[in-house]
Formats: structure tokens, C-alpha cells, sequence
């Protein structure tokens, strides 16, 4: 397999929400945010295992290993006023929207199902460009064909 380092300018962000019907179905989703249009400063896709050893008396070595809970967490920082789409990371009721976020690299899609911004924070500084900061969970991943 041939090494392709990828530059971050070079990553695709694309965040949208996703709308469901009165019963609960999901009938589409509507794109808030895509680097094309927006500028992300930084961002971060985390998944983590919770994992223990199995060992006991007269065990020197683990027999096994214990697979617990599978944790997702993403966060992205935007500059610029992009007021829309920190307005669509909650809904009128201020209880986060549910979001699917794909991001694309060279050879590399990873799409973040059920995702849910809990933490929403606007920020800026004189001189400097404002920042929203979104941050949250996920409750799958897909890393299918880029």
C-alpha cells in the first residue's frame, strides 16, 4: 500500500441534519455545513473501547480480555459568522439536533451516525475571527468506500 500523507486543507466536512417523520422514520437530511463554504479550523473523531484484563489468583497473565462499551466522541471548531449553522445544531426548543457528518480525505470517507452537538460555544477575540465550537457524541461509524 502506497503512503499518501494528507494535508488537513485537503479534508471535506460536511455536517447535515437529519429529518425524520412524526413516527420516528428518517425521510432525508438537509446539509447545514460543508468546508467548501465554511471555514473548520480543527476537528477531532474519537472512538473508545472500554477494555479490562481478565486474570485472577494463580493467573500471572490475563486469560482474556473484556470488551465493554464503544464510545464515540467528535468536536469541530468554524470561523467566520456562519450564524445558520450554529442556529441548526439545536432546535427552536434548545435540545441538539440529531446530525450525520461525513468526512472525506484522500482515500479515507467516514460518515458519524446519531450524532448529537451537546456542547454548542461561541467565541471570539479582538482583532480575531469568531469561532463556534461544537462538540458531542455519536452513536455509530461507517467508514464504507471513499
Amino acid at each position: 500500500m502506497t503512503w499518501k500523507p494528507t494535508n488537513t486543507n485537503d479534508v471535506e466536512l460536511v455536517v447535515s441534519i437529519v429529518e425524520r417523520d412524526e413516527s420516528g422514520t428518517r425521510t432525508g437530511k438537509r446539509k447545514i455545513a460543508d468546508t467548501a463554504a465554511v471555514v473548520v479550523e480543527e476537528f477531532s473523531i474519537d472512538s473508545e473501547e472500554d477494555m479490562e484484563a481478565l486474570s485472577g489468583i494463580g493467573n500471572a497473565e490475563a486469560r482474556g480480555i473484556s470488551q465493554g462499551d464503544v464510545e464515540h466522541s467528535f468536536s469541530f471548531n468554524i470561523q467566520g459568522e456562519d450564524a445558520e449553522l450554529f442556529k441548526d445544531l439545536a432546535s427552536d426548543d434548545g435540545r441538539a439536533n440529531e446530525l450525520e457528518i461525513i468526512v472525506r480525505l484522500e482515500d479515507y470517507r467516514d460518515k458519524l451516525i446519531g450524532a448529537k452537538a451537546g456542547t454548542r460555544s461561541l467565541s471570539g477575540s479582538s482583532g480575531d475571527s469568531t469561532e463556534y465550537e461544537a462538540a458531542g457524541i455519536f452513536t455509530k461509524r461507517d467508514t464504507g468506500d471513499a
